[in-house]
């Protein structure tokens, strides 16, 4: 296929994605409240539309995730889905990836995908049911922290702050991306996730607009560390 026409089948394929999403939407919901907040609700969907249209997104966030962290890292993806990013981290050397994620359902679908991601090492992320507000994890556990279009799903986003800021080392990196404020694919309203960046122990390095695919920005990208 010659890059002419990579960009017009890229953009097709997103097309025919959103109106299948928007059929599945009209169908069942896009998600059920939980007392954590929002989920997914078909994760056999959901896993199977990222896990095509997605794959260089979550690539180019895992470039970006390796040269901002060298390894060996502790990593904790939050909010972590159908687990492709976790996996693709888990895959590189020196990472020891675990991901959060308040659905059960998706939970299991993650470690599933991680038993067919795991490389030749034996190199396997690690999957666990949780709550942003409450992190099972202890004090000083993780180098980095990552949130990818998770946080506009928080309950609280605040108490999700402070709880990354007390599960990450001091001088430990989060990275977040998500949905500025207002419209957003599939969504009526995302709220403004830099609100919250004062209510957690740390100091923000950068916000600034992630450009995928080409010159569109889909998201926002925020870093911060842990003073």
């Amino acid at each position: 296929m010659t890059r002419t026409w990579r960009p017009l089948f890229l953009l097709a394929a997103l097309g025919v994605a959103v109106v299948t999403v928007r059929r599945v939407v009209s169908a069942h919901g896009l998600g059920r409240h939980l007392s954590g907040g929002i989920v997914i609700e078909s994760p056999a969907i959901y896993d199977g539309l990222t896990r095509i249209l997605l794959s260089p997104l979550f690539r180019g966030f895992a470039a970006d995730i390796e040269a901002t962290v060298q390894a060996p890292a502790t990593i904790l993806e939050v909010g972590c889905g159908p687990g492709h990013l976790a996996n693709i981290l888990a895959d590189a050397s020196g990472y020891k990836v675990t991901g959060l994620d308040l659905d059960p359902e998706m939970v299991e679908r993650a470690r599933v995908n991680a038993q067919r991601a795991a490389n030749a090492a034996g190199n396997e992320a690690t999957f666990v049911v949780g709550d942003a507000a409450a992190l099972p994890f202890a004090d000083a556990s993780f180098d980095l922290v990552l949130s990818t279009f998770s946080m506009h799903h928080w309950s609280d986003p605040a108490a999700g702050l402070q709880e990354i800021g007390r599960v990450l080392r001091p001088g430990g990196r989060v990275l977040i991306w998500d949905f500025g404020a207002g419209s957003a694919p599939l969504h009526a309203h995302t709220p403004d996730p830099t609100e919250h960046l004062d209510e957690g122990p740390f100091e923000v390095i950068s916000v600034k607009p992630w450009r995928w695919p080409w010159r569109f920005s889909l998201c926002q990208r925020l870093e911060l560390v842990r003073g």
